[in-house]
Parts: structure tokens; C-alpha cells; sequence
């Protein structure tokens, strides 16, 4: 709908969003357009299922634009607990040193002992999602 509800986010699409698209071109982006009378939203998605969203209605162009670079930079530019996107990884792909007390979780026993020790596989300690608990 051309509704002055929506006019800021329609400019933005028609001025910003292709510059944004060719400076840009690993990102994707998709526009659904409805023909029913609805608040306009911009939808970001983050990497493990993780989503902001934020209505755009009453907006200028300038100010989508400048909700749309918030989101690129994480959720939101206010400190805060609840603000920006969760950095930490879903507790299924942590891995915690206090599971790795005494033995490395990626080290296999061999029940023939003379087999050598694979020199190829990880250790836990330089895993990527490696997590040092204080506590």
C-alpha cells in the first residue's frame, strides 16, 4: 500500500537499498510486499536463529536507514542486557573446560595399543567454541 504509514520505508527501498545491495553483495535480502493495511517492519536474522525486529511505520527514510545500520551492527547501539543480539553460542555448540577435566573430549583410545597417536586431530583447547568458565 502507498499509505503515508509506509512512505518512509518505500523511499528507503527505492534510494538506499540498492547502494546497499551493491556495496554488499554477501548479504541477502528480501522484501515482502502485502496489499493489506499492515505496520511495515524491518526483519533482521543473525547467525544461529537469532532475529530483531523493529516497526518502521511514521518513519523517514533516514531513520529506517538508520535502523537498518543498527541492526547491522548488532541488534542495537544502547548498552543494555536485552538490547543487542546474544554473542554467546547456543549451549548444544559451547564447549566448556570443565567437561574436558582429565581427558580431551577429541581424543580417541586406540585398543591396540601399538596404533600411533594421530598427530591430525583437534585438541579441545583449539576448538573455536572452546569456553573458559570462571566458575
Amino acid at each position: 500500500q502507498n499509505s503515508l504509514r509506509s512512505e518512509g520505508l518505500e523511499q528507503f527501498v527505492e534510494e538506499f537499498l540498492p547502494i546497499i545491495r551493491e556495496n554488499n553483495p554477501q548479504v541477502k535480502y528480501f522484501l515482502h510486499r502485502t496489499y493489506t493495511e499492515c505496520d511495515p517492519f524491518v526483519y533482521g536474522e543473525y547467525t544461529w536463529l537469532r532475529s530483531r525486529r523493529k516497526r518502521v511505520s511514521w518513519r523517514s527514510k533516514h531513520q529506517v536507514l538508520s535502523m537498518v545500520e543498527e541492526m547491522a551492527v548488532g541488534g542495537d547501539y544502547r548498552p543494555g542486557l536485552k538490547r543487542g543480539v546474544n554473542k554467546r553460542l547456543p549451549r548444544g555448540q559451547e564447549l566448556w573446560d570443565t567437561e574436558t577435566i582429565g581427558h580431551d573430549v577429541f581424543k580417541v583410545h586406540s585398543k591396540w595399543k601399538a596404533d600411533e597417536d594421530d598427530l591430525e586431530m583437534p585438541l579441545a583447547q583449539n576448538h573455536p567454541h572452546f569456553v573458559y568458565r570462571k566458575y
